[in-house]
């Protein structure tokens, strides 16, 4: 709704009057209202103070007729006094009660025997003050009227000769007091120390405490109420807002209290809001009909600016509608504005036309190039990625190659270690069977040293036996030792010779086998040379393995970094052509976009852009 420009001046315009008038009328209504208070509490104060300036006047003259008769009353008769002050004085009745306990009345009445004035509240309150007082108002039980008792005391020369008094009907003072009403709604009420409701204009409330109007009037408050002038106090009566002041009634303990109607009292102020209130809806309305003609015929111009701007916009954006330039107001400007505005927006417009055809033209060439690039990058990188295969399974087998010739070297490089340790073996071997050679040789001589002792030691026993059948009896026991001598001699004989047939065949065999382990020496030693000369081959050859190893690693390092540039470059490749098909759909939409502008005829003559080269094959 807020959308229309003139709508919003229209608002905003009638916000600020809005807001003129009521701060206006606002500032004029606390005016009105401070200087409405102050007329209120000026008047209820006027009317309390006047009032009670009138109950004032008829307690003075009263009680000025009852001083008046003191002087008269202590004569020889004192009735005579008593009969013109009733009359007088509109007393009900007159008294005087003396300080000896007799008591005078001007009505007639003799009191009992029982009865004592001095014992009287009229007669103890005018003594204790010295002076004259009015008593609380009460029903009098002769004519059931409300009275009050004036009393004063009488005394001569400081001597007290008694208390004069008089009943008055204050009928008349209740009614005075009720035709007390400012407004409609207002009332009046006479109180006695602020606690005993003497005058209301509900009778029902006569004698009662004043709380029974309400719970604030109480005598603290009547007395703050009292003591100040024009001072009023709110306090809400029969569910009504009041404006409550008292004055004090000179000479008794009274007041007057003036409730005044809240509602009524702002009659005027209200009435003043409200006629405030019509004149703010009137000129609003005035205002909001002649500001809205005016705005209407203001923004004229401005409502064709936006109808082309519009058509502009959301038609076939015709460029080459122009605004009337009237005047030289705000509007008219703004036409003028526009037309040099869309007139340069027209020849920008036809620029940017022509160029979009050229970029649409160099973006084919450059998605096509980009597109015969990608394929030819992807066959490379397929065909590089079958190599770098191809390397690495040529790697993989030169190093188990590699692995395995190390392998054989370490085996070969064991083996010659063992043959080694064997010629070494053996050549012990050779040398420990020909030291058991030369021990057999020695066993042999001392076998023959062995043959030649027994058979020397049988030559012995032989003589010895010739020599003892030679002395016959006597060598007998030498025959039988030299026999055992010849048959130990002959076992060695066969011994030794067993030994040395023995001896003979082991030193046969072992001559046999120092020729075989002399034979398997040189043997071993031609295996040794072989085996170094196998391991010297290993070695040369894990050395090229190792080599060629490194050389193909060398080789699949250069193989995948390459493969890695032309995985990065066929990733810039596809970049390329992705930007180069979207720099083609741009310039498609930027052809769609200027096309839906209606331009003039003329046009720009497109840039000339070569052809994006051809790409060679790879």
């Amino acid at each position: 709704m807020l959308s229309s420009l003139r709508l919003r001046i229209l608002l905003i315009t009638l916000v600020v009057i809005t807001l003129a008038l009521t701060i206006n009328a606002s500032v004029s209504y606390l005016t009105l209202q401070t200087h409405n208070d102050q007329q209120v509490a000026q008047q209820l104060g006027s009317v309390s103070q006047g009032n009670a300036l009138a109950i004032e006047e008829w307690v003075a003259a009263r009680a000025a007729m009852l001083e008046a008769a003191r002087m008269p009353v202590m004569d020889s008769d004192p009735l005579a006094p008593l009969l013109q002050l009733a009359e007088s004085g509109g007393f009900i009745a007159a008294f005087y009660g003396q300080t000896d306990g007799r008591h005078l009345s001007s009505d007639g009445w003799v009191p009992g025997s029982d009865y004592d004035p001095r014992q009287r509240d009229w007669y103890r309150a005018a003594t204790a003050k010295d002076g004259t007082i009015v008593s609380l108002p009460y029903v009098d039980a002769n004519s059931n009227q409300l009275v009050v008792t004036f009393a004063t005391p009488v005394k001569r020369d400081g001597r007290l000769y008694g208390v004069i008094g008089g009943d008055v009907a204050i009928d008349n003072l209740v009614n005075q007091v009720n035709a007390i009403q400012p407004t409609p709604s207002s009332f009046a009420f006479l109180s006695s120390g602020g606690a005993t409701i003497i005058a209301h204009p509900d009778k029902a409330l006569t004698l009662e405490p004043l709380s029974r109007i309400n719970d604030a009037l109480t005598p603290t408050s009547i007395e703050r109420l009292s003591a100040t002038r024009d001072a009023w106090e709110p306090v809400e009566v029969n569910g009504r807002s009041k404006r409550v002041a008292a004055t004090p009634i000179a000479g008794t303990d009274w007041e007057l209290g003036v409730a005044l109607d809240e509602y009524e009292a702002t009659a005027g102020l209200r009435a003043i809001l409200k006629s405030s209130l019509v004149t703010l809806l009137i000129i609003i309305a005035v205002t909001a009909l002649l500001l809205s003609l005016w705005l209407k015929r203001t923004f004229a111009g401005l409502e064709r600016a936006r109808d082309a701007l519009d058509d502009i916009a959301s038609g076939e954006g015709d460029l080459t509608r122009r605004l009337p330039e009237q005047g030289r107001d705000e509007v008219a400007q703004i036409s003028g504005a526009f037309n040099r505005f869309v007139g340069k927006m027209e020849a920008v417009l036809m620029d940017v036309r022509a160029s979009s055809e050229s970029v649409h033209h160099a973006a084919n060439e450059i998605a096509m190039g980009g597109q015969d690039l990608s394929r030819r990058t992807d066959n490379a990188a397929a065909s590089l990625q079958q190599t770098s295969a191809s390397i690495e399974e040529i790697t993989s087998t030169v190093q188990h190659t590699a692995a395995s010739a190390k392998e054989a070297n370490k085996l070969s490089q064991t083996a010659s270690q063992v043959a080694n340790e064997g010629g070494k073996v053996v050549a012990n071997v050779v040398v420990t069977m020909e030291e058991i050679t030369r021990a057999s040789d020695k066993i042999g001589e001392i076998v023959t040293l062995m043959n030649s002792i027994s058979f020397q030691t049988n030559l012995l026993a032989l003589n010895a036996s010739v020599e003892a059948a030679r002395a016959g009896e006597h060598g007998r026991g030498f025959a039988v030792v030299a026999d055992e001598v010849r048959k130990l001699a002959g076992r060695s004989s066969d011994a030794a010779n067993d030994i040395q047939k023995l001896i003979e065949d082991s030193q046969t065999k072992v001559n046999n086998g120092t020729t075989l382990v002399r034979d398997a020496g040189a043997t071993m030693q031609d295996i040794v040379a072989h085996i170094t000369r196998v391991t010297d081959v290993l070695e040369e050859i894990t050395a090229a393995t190792s080599e060629q190893s490194d050389g193909i690693n060398q080789v699949n390092i250069a193989v995948a970094e390459l493969d890695r540039m032309t995985q990065a470059n066929a990733a810039m490749v596809e970049e390329s052509t992705t930007a180069a098909e979207q720099l083609k759909e741009q310039a498609d939409h930027l052809s769609v976009t200027i096309g839906s502008f209606k331009l003039s005829q003329h046009t720009q003559a497109p840039l000339a852009l070569n052809s994006a080269p051809s790409l060679p094959a790879y």
